[in-house]
């Protein structure tokens, strides 16, 4: 019994004993593994306050230098209209044909009109000339006092019966080329024809559709002849652009962001809108009427700090980045953003949800609220390496 005992106290030794042996193991492990500090290669970026461009974003539209409006000069239902929206078309082209059948038919029926004249014509001329030439010969007899006087006066009125019967159809047949003319313009009135070599900037018709003269029917812009960019500017800012000043357009749809030359200022604002147009020149050949766009007008400047957003490394929804101690040491801290900017060859604008970077140099940055302060060195590379409570190699 007492044997049994002393065994048991033996074991529950040897096993404390390796307890105390193995935490101590664990404990000189978890203080090696604590003495290695992850170290990285990285390239840096001290903070600094950035001038930035106070900006009013106004939005407008493309529109061709050349812009020419085809209405309707006769009334009648539209027969055809052979073009579409973007189309090219040459000068004299058919852009719509309203239905000539009546008019057709006027003009055939003139024409019978006026061969039936002529034939009418052709057989009074023949009776004309005979009873000319016989009140002729009448009046030679008459002097010569072999013919008398009744006989000279019926050939004289049998004359000048023909020769009134001639002058009304020929004053008939030129009334009926008067009206063949008419016709005939009203022919080409109702083939609307392109007037110069363009695109088709709107259609507003289709086949069947009745219109009456004056009704705008298609839009055609110039070929070659450029384009504007027209906006609609809040007429408090009409001393901040005036003409040959410099303004930024962005097209959206094109990813275009260009520079350009305010070249009108209309300086009568509109009473309803309190605004102004402001035309500006778009040098750019692959543009179409009617494209969407903002125009960028700088009304002062202020200053910020600026980061590349590709130095933001986000946390469980939370934005910080990576600050370099006086020890070279990195520590992650949370910052506060605000308005995006993006960076481009014509300097910064602010960004809008619809318009993303299109091409060129640009990059994508955004104004630091709070968090970090002017001269702090932060990680600007090699993001993926950088750990908390890591050191940046020299």
């Amino acid at each position: 019994m007492k044997s049994n005992r002393s065994g048991q106290l033996l074991i529950v030794t040897l096993m404390a004993a390796l307890l105390v042996i193995t935490a101590g193991c664990s404990s000189d492990k978890e203080k090696e593994e604590l003495s290695v500090v992850h170290t990285f290669k990285a390239e840096t970026m001290k903070v600094a306050p950035m001038e930035l461009p106070s900006i009013r974003i106004f939005p407008g539209r493309v529109r061709s230098k050349v812009q020419v409006t085809l209405a309707a000069k006769m009334p009648g239902y539209v027969k055809e209209v052979p073009v579409q929206i973007g189309d090219e078309v040459k000068k004299g082209q058919l852009l719509v044909l309203v239905d000539d059948t009546d008019v057709k038919a006027r003009i055939k029926a003139l024409y019978e009109q006026k061969s039936a004249a002529r034939g009418e014509l052709s057989a009074i001329e023949a009776k004309y000339e005979y009873a000319k030439i016989n009140f002729e010969r009448f009046s030679r007899l008459f002097k010569e006092e072999s013919a008398t006087k009744d006989e000279l006066d019926r050939a004289r009125t049998q004359y000048l019966a023909l020769k009134n019967q001639t002058n009304a159809i020929k004053a008939k047949i030129k009334a009926i080329d008067a009206q063949i003319k008419e016709a005939r313009n009203q022919l080409s009135y109702l083939a609307i024809k392109a007037p110069i070599d363009g695109w088709i900037a709107d259609r507003k018709v289709d086949p069947g559709t009745y219109v009456n003269p004056g009704i705008p029917l298609i839009k055609l812009d110039g070929k070659g002849a450029g384009f504007w960019f027209e906006a609609q500017i809040d007429d408090a800012l009409i001393d901040n652009v005036r003409p040959r000043e410099t303004v930024t357009v962005s097209i959206p749809a094109l990813g275009m962001i260009t520079k350009t030359q305010v070249v009108h200022v209309q300086r009568s604002s509109h009473p309803a809108t309190n605004t102004f147009v402001l035309l500006a020149d778009l040098d750019e050949p692959n543009l179409k009427s009617g494209l969407f766009g903002r125009v960028y007008v700088e009304v002062g400047k202020t200053t910020a700090i600026v980061l590349p957003m590709d130095v933001i490394v986000m946390r469980a929804g939370i934005n910080g980045v990576y600050v370099v101690d006086e020890n070279r040491m990195v520590h992650w801290r949370i910052v506060r953003l605000g308005k995006k900017w993006l960076k481009t060859s014509t300097g910064f604008l602010p960004v809008l949800q619809d318009i993303p970077p299109g091409p060129g140099d640009k990059r994508m940055f955004v104004t630091v609220l709070s968090g970090l302060s002017a001269g702090e060195e932060i990680i600007s590379s090699n993001l993926s390496q950088a750990r908390e409570g890591g050191r940046l190699e020299q």
